[in-house]
């Protein structure tokens, strides 16, 4: 698990194979690349029902989102 702390500020790795095709997701539903602000760390389920390490951060457009720990890189500051 990374390191990750309130206040942090992340970024959501690029899209890659295996993923959801990225035309089948709507627009303002795509999360790959974006930076955001930890405003939460926790536990969630992703796929398969199995519990994951997560944050919630926001975006600079004010969007929240939900991700797993090893899916983020913590940007220096």
């Amino acid at each position: 698990m990374h390191k990750v702390k309130l206040g942090d500020i992340v970024r959501y790795r690029d899209w890659r194979p295996g993923d959801l095709d990225i035309d089948s997701v709507p627009v303002d539903s795509r999360s790959w690349g974006s930076t955001g602000l930890v405003i939460s760390i926790g536990k969630s389920i992703f796929k398969l029902g199995v519990v994951e390490d997560s944050v919630e951060y926001i975006d600079s457009s004010g969007d929240i989102y939900i991700a797993r720990i090893e899916d983020l890189s913590v940007l220096d500051h």
